[in-house]
């Protein structure tokens, strides 16, 4: 059956409806990080610290294996591996997870001390092999002019947390989210301490600890992000790890420090759902227009003349109807074009 005249103007408007209606959705995105170019890093600078019974020591975390420094080599950095789980708005907005992340630093670095070597039947511990481990080093001590060994210290298990700063989603502009909009850190690890007698009968100031939980040290990370294009639905995280204020407990001694580093993952985000349908039909003497009621956030719009220079909303407001949203318009007055639009 021909349509009359009036009628082809709503046809032609539900085509350019599919054109104009397709928008991202937000979705949960998992990022998989990469272990190559993703990494933190601790600093721990020199400083002073009240130690009972025995005054003011000048303390210094050093490499394992060093009395000079702490290297990169003696557990002051490592790689970090797993995945980042986010709510993802592509070009627009991130939510980052904390709590649901599988985040966590490899260990790579030999330290001491060897959990294996601790013995139930004695009350300190003395075992000088070394485990694998992920962050860690030597703790030395200078008290006038006397320096020492004071501890060994690992952390294993160390896992990381991601979360937001601030209220509701992040703002991505340019492909850009802004510093401090999101907290970052160790969200839990396992500490082991290997705590050393000092010379001149001066006792043991950091006691030896067995697998000690690490109190979270998840804080405001100073650092943005990027999130990069690279094309097709395919997409890049780069996000630096800019902690300027940290504490770490060895065994009651607190020291301060830093945190810096990198994290690059990827992603695949989810394909965009296809546009709804807007479809018209003649029902006697009216137009009845219809669209599926599981596409949710469109909009019914009108215009009178193309190209439209101001689409206002239609009217009535839809009812739904065998599971679509249905407008139904007398056909009268002059040609009218229709859009589904999503704000």
């Amino acid at each position: 059956m021909k349509l009359a005249p009036r009628l082809w103007f709503p046809v032609l408007a539900f085509v350019a409806a599919r054109l104009i209606s397709q928008t991202a959705s937000a979705g949960v995105v998992t990022w998989d990080v990469d272990p190559t170019n993703s990494y933190i890093q601790l600093t721990i600078p020199d400083q002073t610290i009240a130690v009972t019974n025995i005054g003011n020591v000048t303390l210094r975390m050093r490499d394992a294996g060093s009395t000079t420094q702490w290297t990169d080599a003696g557990g002051r950095r490592a790689s970090l591996d797993g995945e980042i789980a986010t709510d993802y708005l592509d070009g627009a907005s991130i939510t980052f997870l904390g709590g649901l992340h599988n985040l966590y630093a490899l260990e790579t670095t030999s330290l001491r001390p060897n959990p294996a070597d601790w013995s139930a039947a004695t009350t300190n511990y003395t075992g000088t092999s070394t485990a694998l481990a992920a962050l860690g080093g030597r703790v030395r001590g200078t008290y006038l002019f006397v320096t020492f060994d004071a501890a060994f210290i690992a952390f294993r298990s160390v896992q990381l947390d991601i979360a937001n700063a601030i209220t509701g989603p992040i703002a991505i502009t340019n492909g850009t989210f802004a510093t401090n909009t999101t907290h970052c850190g160790i969200a839990s690890a396992l500490a082991d301490v290997d705590g050393l007698e000092l010379p001149l009968g001066l006792g043991q100031p950091i006691p030896d600890v067995l697998h000690g939980q690490l109190a979270p040290i998840v804080q405001p990370n100073a650092a943005g992000g990027t999130i990069t294009n690279l094309g097709g639905l395919n997409r890049k995280l780069t996000y630096p790890i800019n902690i300027p204020n940290l504490s770490l407990n060895l065994g009651g001694t607190v020291v301060t420090g830093s945190a810096a580093g990198l994290i690059v993952a990827y992603a695949v985000i989810p394909a965009p759902p296809p546009p709804p349908t807007l479809s018209a039909r003649r029902q006697g003497g009216e137009l009845v227009l219809a669209w599926p009621t599981n596409t949710t956030g469109f909009l019914l719009n009108y215009a009178t003349n193309l190209p439209a220079t101001n689409w206002m909303p239609a009217a009535p407001l839809p009812a739904v109807v065998n599971g679509e949203n249905v407008v139904t318009n007398a056909l009268t007055g002059g040609a009218v074009f229709y859009r589904l639009q999503k704000p």
